[in-house]
């Protein structure tokens, strides 16, 4: 039953606000979009560091560094002691400082063959003699991966 007051309105008619609540409401919670704003610029940092990261940078190093001609260098000493001790001989002289030291440099220069031999021809010659042993069962390195 409609009354003759609500008979006037108009059916698609909303009834008219309280005093109270003459704002439309908010559809945004207040402090929402600060959140979303965090979410956005944490999503949008980690994206282009991801981005940066795949991309290449930067100079590239030179050919040469420095500590590759130290090395050089290093690698020459060494090579020239071991003709030097080998001109010596000291496995046929049983002299324990130099064949200590051409065990260790034969080691150091990656001849391990060699330094096999002479331990083996050292401890035949002059008995046993446990630096040289050390040095000759030195473990050979594997190769990087």
């Amino acid at each position: 039953m409609m009354t003759a007051e609500t008979q006037r309105q108009a059916p698609d008619s909303q009834p008219e606000p309280s005093p109270k609540s003459t704002k439309p409401p908010k559809i945004r919670a207040r402090g929402q979009l600060r959140v979303m704003a965090a979410i956005v610029l944490g999503v949008s940092f980690t994206l282009s560091s991801a981005a940066a990261s795949l991309m290449p940078g930067g100079p590239r190093p030179p050919e040469r560094r420095p500590i590759d001609d130290e090395l050089d260098a290093i690698v020459a000493e060494r090579k020239a002691r071991i003709a030097e001790l080998e001109r010596a001989a000291p496995g046929e002289r049983c002299h324990p400082a130099g064949a200590h030291e051409l065990a260790r440099l034969l080691v150091m220069d990656g001849r391990w063959p060699d330094v096999r031999r002479f331990a083996d021809a050292y401890e035949q010659r002059c008995g046993e003699d446990p630096v040289v042993r050390s040095w000759g069962d030195a473990p050979v390195p594997r190769p990087r991966r």
